[in-house]
């Protein structure tokens, strides 16, 4: 917040002085008041108005408690006493306030009284103003005599409550100033997040869009994750990042986790504050109905509609988001609340949660204990020549002689002179992972994920499967002992 606003010059025969100040006595002190100055100006006046060579840049001064920013203005010109007229408006802080987003406007606030000066000499013109009174003098500030004050009334006023202020001095010029608060950094955007854009998106005559932006912007939906809209667009994976961070910034966009019907998601803290909020409630049940004549189940090659034109009450919106939990797989929770559910986007009913901040996702993590594949213990035969990859021929070979062998011991009478075709395809296919290197390279490259810092997004989009596959290649053994766990 700003606590005081100044307007000083280096005067001729006073040297450097404050001409005009707010609040009254702030920055100079007034025989009529006991108010305590912020700040002593003495202290401070060979840095509000600096030697010529350190004017036109901005500037910053701790005192005390208060940190004061300006913009020293030194024009030079004939018309002026000694050639030279210099000035600066200074903004008074606290010190410990954020003064970035404060450099500009105390920039452009300097660029205004500059032009001002330099267009139609307000400055020095109210100077020579009769019954003109300066900051500490008796009766100051005088009433309908200059502009300066007033303006400096307004600036501290209208930014201190609405953060920007518009202020006329004629039909000329206007001072329009807004205060625009430091953005956090965004978050992280990770190959597995998935972007929903919250605001639209200015025309592109009104906001630059780069060629990555026009190419990922059709695909931005909500439902695809990073990495597939890289590949749908075919733009490198870290353009689609960088545009992404660059919406998140300007608060376009935010990201979301995969939705699918394996995830689990639980209420966090802030669910009370959520069941108590009516309007928050009110606006759920807008967001998450769906309209009924839209709203149908297919049965066979049928299309009924559910005959349900209830919408969901706030009560049963509270009653469905508390039903969710560790544990409590997002499939198993719609067929439990499935009659509840008719008339209810879920995947809506999941956003809207987590957009809120009272829902959040549980996610899964794998860990591998022993790293042992089966392949390892079971070492029948160690033989390097026979671990080498077998070829397809060489497959259906072995198996030929396998299967005869056991139609001679079985007491057939003529032995098949080839196994079944299906039987052989099925061999094949299962075999030619090994044999061409494919299954252990996507082992090797799912092993590297089960540290337990991975969550299963994270896998499933690295390794370009399924969570239902990649648990099942999990269990399968090839891996090791691996322990999955939810946090």
């Amino acid at each position: 917040m700003l606590k005081a606003i100044f307007y000083a010059r280096f005067h001729p025969g006073r040297g450097p002085s404050v001409i005009h100040q707010y609040p009254r006595g702030s920055i100079v002190r007034e025989s009529s008041s006991n108010t305590v100055p912020l700040l002593s100006f003495s202290d401070i006046s060979a840095y509000v108005i600096p030697p010529y060579e350190l004017c036109n840049q901005a500037l910053s001064i701790c005192t005390g408690e208060y940190r004061v920013l300006g913009f020293p203005i030194s024009l030079e010109d004939a018309k002026y006493e000694r050639n030279r007229f210099t000035f600066n408006v200074c903004f008074v802080l606290d010190e410990g306030t954020d003064a970035q987003p404060w450099e500009q406007v105390v920039k452009k606030a300097a660029a205004f009284f500059r032009a001002v000066e330099e267009e139609d000499g307000l400055l020095q013109a109210e100077e020579r103003l009769e019954g003109l009174k300066w900051a500490g003098e008796d009766g100051y500030p005088t009433e309908q005599v200059g502009v300066i004050h007033t303006l400096l009334e307004a600036i501290m006023e209208e930014v201190n409550a609405y953060g920007e202020t518009c202020v006329r001095i004629d039909d000329i010029h206007v001072l329009n100033l807004r205060l625009t608060p430091r953005r956090p950094a965004p978050s992280n955007v990770r190959a597995w997040n998935v972007p929903l854009l919250i605001r639209a998106l200015p025309s592109p005559e009104e906001w630059t869009w780069d060629l990555t932006l026009q190419r990922i912007h059709p695909h931005i939906d909500g439902v695809k994750h990073i990495q597939r809209i890289a590949d749908l667009a075919d733009v490198e994976l870290k353009l689609v990042k960088r545009a992404i961070r660059e919406l998140m910034y300007h608060e376009r966009a935010i990201l979301l986790d995969i939705f699918h019907f394996q995830a689990i998601y639980a209420p966090t803290a802030d669910f009370a504050w959520f069941a108590k909020d009516g309007d928050m409630l009110e606006e759920c049940c807008q967001y998450v109905t769906v309209d009924p004549a839209k709203s149908i189940i297919r049965r066979g090659n049928q299309e009924l509609s559910k005959g349900i034109d209830s919408n969901p009450t706030p009560t049963a919106i509270v009653g469905l988001y508390s039903s969710l939990g560790p544990g409590l797989l997002l499939h198993d929770f719609v067929l439990a609340h499935e009659a509840q559910l008719a008339n209810i986007d879920i995947r809506r009913f999941i956003t809207f949660g987590v957009l809120k901040g009272f829902l959040r996702r549980v996610h899964k993590y794998a860990l591998a204990v022993d790293t042992t594949s089966s392949r390892e213990l079971g070492t029948s035969d160690s033989s390097p020549s026979k671990s080498k990859p077998k070829s397809s021929e060489d497959i259906v070979k072995q198996f030929d002689r396998a299967w005869k062998k056991a139609a001679l011991t079985s007491g057939w009478a003529t032995p098949p002179t080839e196994p079944p075709a299906p039987i052989v395809a099925a061999i094949i296919s299962h075999s030619n992972g090994d044999a061409d290197g494919v299954g252990d390279e996507e082992d090797e490259k799912l092993r590297g994920y089960l540290d337990g810092k991975h969550c299963m997004d994270e896998i499933c989009v690295a390794v370009g499967m399924s969570e239902k596959r990649v648990v099942e290649e999990i269990k399968s053994g090839r891996l090791g002992e691996v322990v999955l766990f939810n946090k």
